[in-house]
């Protein structure tokens, strides 16, 4: 497993369980669906705001939860990256989706249900934060 993409993803709080690959949605194409000028977001969060860092983390768990992206032991699947591929994670109660922020500000972090039925995202575009969830069913 690429050590950077572990230490980043158990820096922000995640139980990182391995390397996942299986015959379901790729990187690529949950990125394809939910990053395109066509994708709308579910929320919008103000980047400006004092408790930004916080909102986008409850707002992904709660959506990544009603959609069915997180299993009931709050297992699922996280974007390595676009060569990599999926990361296998349980969700904890130390999580903050916004220390994965690279030094510019930009944030993306890509889920995944492990069934590969359900997406959830969370981008900064412009001035907000966006959760965006996209149903592969």
């Amino acid at each position: 497993m690429n050590d950077n993409i572990t230490e980043r993803l158990a820096a922000a709080g995640f139980d990182v369980i391995g390397p996942f690959s299986d015959s379901g949605p790729t990187v690529s194409d949950v990125f394809h669906r939910v990053m395109n000028v066509e994708a709308q977001p579910s929320e919008k969060i103000p980047r400006a705001s004092a408790d930004a860092p916080h909102r986008v983390t409850e707002s992904w768990k709660t959506r990544a939860r009603n959609s069915g992206v997180l299993a009931s032991d709050d297992t699922f699947l996280a974007a390595g990256s676009l060569a990599y591929g999926w990361v296998h994670l349980r969700l904890t109660n130390s999580v903050n989706i916004s220390a994965l922020q690279d030094p510019e500000g930009d944030l993306l972090f890509v889920s995944r249900s492990e069934d590969g039925r359900h997406a959830c995202a969370v981008s900064r575009e412009g001035t907000d934060y966006w959760i965006i969830e996209a149903d592969f069913s």
